[in-house]
């Protein structure tokens, strides 16, 4: 996705501090170590973390998120033959919550979602079904043998900020 804002010099103070309040909110909240991000189980249509713990930083907390942990239920149809993602993300008290992007024909036209601030992102899946049906999150297994969901597991221990590109 290419930016759609770019940056002019500011004609006053406050219109710098707004940016960079902006920034400093979205680089304070950062994934230290991977997610490990897998399916639950055969035929689950839950993501869960990996076999470690994830350590995440969410406002200035440390968080611990352990191992094996669901995520946030999937909510949301990805359409066949288009894709789009799942992110998951955790708060400083450790709840998770899950964001659908907007889905698209093409994986470079998917708009990822503007995660809220006080959250830190741990990953995401992309979804493209190519089967003989939609995908329905929380209903259809992510290893579904007719929808053919190709769930792509990406986990984030870096910054990963989804809608930078529109700050």
């Amino acid at each position: 996705m290419a930016r759609t804002k770019s940056i002019n010099f500011p004609n006053q103070l406050t219109e710098l501090s707004a940016l960079f309040d902006k920034l400093q909110r979205r680089l304070c909240n950062i994934c230290l170590s991977s997610a490990g991000l897998v399916i639950k189980g055969a035929a689950s249509a839950i993501v869960k973390t990996g076999a470690s713990a994830t350590k995440v930083i969410v406002d200035d907390v440390l968080v611990n998120i352990p191992a094996a942990t669901d995520q946030a239920a999937l909510a949301g149809t990805v359409t066949n033959a288009t894709f789009n993602v799942f992110v998951f993300t955790v708060n400083a008290a450790g709840t998770g919550k899950t964001y659908m992007g907007t889905g698209a024909a093409t994986r470079a036209a998917v708009v990822f979602p503007t995660v809220a601030d006080g959250e830190t992102v741990i990953g995401f899946i992309e979804v493209n079904p190519t089967g003989t049906g939609n995908f329905v999150g929380g209903t259809t297994a992510l290893d579904d043998a007719t929808v053919v969901p190709n769930v792509v597991y990406v986990n984030t221990p870096f910054p990963f900020i989804p809608g930078l590109a529109t700050l």
